[in-house]
């Protein structure tokens, strides 16, 4: 019989040493050492969310900027336009301007500075409250200033480190500062309006780091979208009120840091297909093509009673037949739905020769000319015929740059990365050698759409161009 002090022997001997010796406190021991660590993550973790933010400003201490406009002045100084937002008047709903006692929600104040951080400087002397620039959206360059050289600005525009390299940068005709006096109709603050107008990408973007990347960079010349201003039309509801609405008319074409011109609306289109940024836009061409005939001019436009009753009709009495109008309806509208450009060099007898191929999709928006889209033999001709539309363009934003002397396509860029041999030959007088480098532009269009309906609506199945 065992004795009541061997008891604790059994139970050593039934649980298999899982007692309280040494090998049975080691487990112990370890979660009670996890527990320890546990309770420290969980007491740091606190401590980073608690603690706020080291360098807090409260938004009533910042003077907030939203656009910045870059001028020279007579005297060779740097003349800085900033636009304030001012927050408090920004819950108005009746828009700038629209009303007896309304003010708008923002106001401009102009400096003059050897270089962008002291005109900042002297800035914040007359400004109650501490400059914030980050939230700046849009830059505007002044012509004189853009013909004089961009690259000390933007040397300074790199390294503020408030400002982001993402900003957008626009260049003007005229000052910058009047661009800033801008007041449209649609939005409370300008720089929207402006922003919204970019995004549309009518002419591609440049913000801060493309641009500057474009003035480092060997074969390449930078680009910027060009803004002036247009009048709108003023109404009852709005007496008085600022008239002048943002517009884009081109691109600021740049040799080196300097601006050289400007190339109209029109071939800025060119310009992107070219750096193949072509826009989600509507082009127009003529039909027939220039040089042919169209096989509707042999065919009669009306029926033989219709024609019967006009010729019997007395004289002022005809009405006037569709495409009688102001002109002859003779017009094709595509709407660009994709596009692709790819660029392509080889040598050939030792001179280096571009090539790019340009691939879009269009969709049919306008047939004013009568084509029988429904026809196989109609749109192989039609899409010729918008492929030569896009290929003159081109052709003649080439034209420009080849006279201004800058490559702002990057062709230049394009050689040093294929044939770098080669470009260590140009390089030195490349934008001398660019007004002749053979370039041959190839365009493939596809009409994938032909709109909601297959045949005009003022045409009849008998007055359709086949």
């Amino acid at each position: 019989m065992p004795r009541a002090g061997d008891e604790t022997g059994t139970v050593r001997e039934r649980g298999g040493g899982q007692g309280p010796g040494p090998a049975g406190r080691r487990p112990a021991r370890l979660w009670a050492h996890l527990a320890r660590w546990v309770k420290l993550a969980l007491v740091l973790a606190l401590l980073c969310a608690c603690g706020g933010c080291y360098d807090r400003i409260e938004l009533n201490a910042l003077a907030v900027v939203d656009i910045m406009g870059l001028d020279l002045t007579e005297d060779g100084l740097l003349k800085v336009s900033l636009q304030f937002l001012i927050p408090a008047d920004l819950t108005n709903p009746g828009g700038v301007g629209a009303g007896a006692g309304l003010r708008d929600p923002f106001f401009i104040m102009e400096q003059t500075g050897e270089t962008l951080p002291e005109a900042f400087s002297l800035l914040q002397a007359k400004v109650p409250r501490r400059l914030f620039t980050s939230h700046i959206r849009v830059i505007v360059i002044g012509e004189e200033l853009a013909r004089a050289g961009i690259g000390p600005v933007f040397d300074s525009l790199t390294r503020l480190r408030e400002l982001r390299s993402s900003m957008s940068v626009v260049v003007t005709q005229g000052e910058a500062a009047a661009l800033l006096q801008a007041a449209p109709r649609l939005g409370r603050l300008p720089v929207a309006a402006l922003a919204s107008t970019l995004e549309q990408k009518i002419v591609p973007i440049r913000s801060i780091r493309e641009v500057a990347i474009a003035l480092v960079s060997e074969g390449v010349d930078p680009f910027i979208p060009a803004v002036g201003l247009t009048s709108r039309i003023e109404t009852q509801l709005e007496p008085g009120a600022p008239t002048q609405e943002f517009e884009l008319i081109g691109a600021g074409i740049f040799r080196g840091d300097r601006l050289v011109g400007f190339a109209p609306l029109d071939l800025a289109r060119g310009l992107a297909w070219l750096v193949d940024e072509a826009p989600f836009a509507v082009a127009t061409i003529e039909w027939p093509p220039e040089g042919e005939s169209s096989p509707r001019e042999a065919r009669p436009d009306v029926s033989p009673p219709e024609a019967a009753a006009e010729r019997d009709a007395p004289p002022g009495s005809r009405q006037p037949s569709p495409g009688q109008g102001m002109r002859e309806p003779n017009q094709i509208s595509p709407l660009v739905l994709r596009a692709h450009v790819q660029f392509h060099t080889e040598i050939e007898d030792g001179q280096p020769v571009v090539h790019v191929y340009a691939h879009a999709v269009d969709d049919i928006v306008t047939n004013q000319a009568g084509l029988d889209l429904t026809d196989p033999a109609v749109l192989p001709r039609l899409e010729d015929a918008l492929a030569a539309r896009i290929k003159d363009r081109m052709e003649g934003m080439l034209h420009l740059a080849r006279e201004l002397g800058a490559d702002v396509f990057g062709f230049g860029a394009l050689i040093r990365r294929n044939h770098p041999k080669l470009w260590r030959e140009l390089r030195d007088d490349w934008h001398g050698y660019f007004s002749r480098l053979p370039v041959q532009i190839h365009v493939d269009v596809r009409v994938q759409r032909t709109g909601l309906t297959n045949s005009p609506a003022i045409f009849r199945r008998e007055q359709l161009r086949r």
